[in-house]
């Protein structure tokens, strides 16, 4: 198949980009001009890169030769701390998204995947596990912008005889990940024995590694799976308390976890929970337990 990914050397485009190239796809990755993470996609003749700002999604009509059979969009800015309020910022990614599409499907894209995310739920407080046919409600500029691309691109996708797939990734953790994360944090510090200050740690939390969500991307890529929302996450949820203190034996630390030192939020505590059930339906299954992938993350 022939597979365009934009956001191609992001934690999730590169591991995707690279997988697809070993299962010898031919793969256009859409890149920012002169990106400094080009050396993270692997050197392959079936790689063609496409440099191009997002603002600019609109010309890859004419910057992609050829036929598409299955796009995959993962470029999305301002994902963490305080871009996910700035709506000028989320309605700018939403209408670059809506650019990519429309390029597709004018390529003749049968099948098109955006990288969604549970900001789209909203705040999750209760303790079963969250169905993809839960009524979203996003609390932030992000999720509502995820949202709104979403059900923009059912319309289109519709209109097109294309099939709509949206991936929702909950908790990914791996190497190369932000150091700002939960779990690149709090391993920085033990790895110098540092004084971890946390939450209660009682909220329920799923973790899902790396590699696990890339072999479950590449079977909504590869597979004639139904269209709509899958979760992405392990499947397996335990309070937070047990993966920090698996992080603690993994890196052997001296770290003191001063548990409580961080108040929970007005809103509450919040669940990640998600329930996998659609995506395992589809023959998928996670091999990577939480400490091997510590392990990997430290260790490589």
């Amino acid at each position: 198949m022939r597979i365009v990914i934009s956001g191609a050397t992001s934690m999730i485009g590169a591991a995707l980009t690279n997988k697809l190239l070993d299962n010898n796809h031919d793969v256009v990755a859409v890149v920012r001009p002169n990106s400094k993470k080009i050396d993270a996609l692997h050197k392959s003749p079936n790689l063609s890169n496409v440099e191009c700002n997002m603002e600019d999604y609109a010309e890859l009509s004419n910057l992609v030769e050829g036929k598409v059979d299955v796009a995959v969009s993962t470029a999305w800015n301002g994902t963490r701390g305080a871009d996910r309020n700035d709506k000028n910022l989320q309605e700018d990614n939403y209408k670059n998204s809506i650019s990519f599409l429309e390029a597709m499907i004018s390529k003749g894209c049968k099948k098109f995947l955006t990288a969604g995310s549970q900001a789209e739920y909203g705040l999750w407080t209760r303790k079963e596990k969250l169905k993809e046919n839960e009524i979203p409600h996003p609390n932030t500029q992000y999720g509502v912008y995820k949202l709104k691309f979403y059900e923009y691109a059912k319309e289109i996708c519709r209109d097109n005889a294309c099939k709509l797939i949206e991936p929702r990734f909950f908790s990914l953790y791996g190497p190369k990940d932000y150091e700002g994360t939960l779990v690149i944090s709090t391993l920085n510090k033990m790895l110098e024995n540092k004084t971890c200050e946390l939450t209660e740690c009682i909220q329920l939390w799923d973790f899902l590694y790396i590699d696990d969500a890339i072999d479950g991307l590449v079977k909504l890529v590869e597979d004639d799976v139904p269209e709509g929302i899958y979760n992405f996450g392990s499947g397996y949820s335990a309070p937070l308390k047990e993966f920090v203190e698996q992080m603690k034996e993994a890196t052997n630390s001296d770290s003191e976890l001063r548990y409580g030192a961080i108040p929970y939020p007005a809103t509450g505590i919040v669940n990640v929970n998600p329930d996998v059930t659609k995506l395992t339906e589809i023959g998928w299954k996670p091999s990577v337990k939480f400490e091997e992938g510590i392990k990997k993350i430290i260790y490589g």
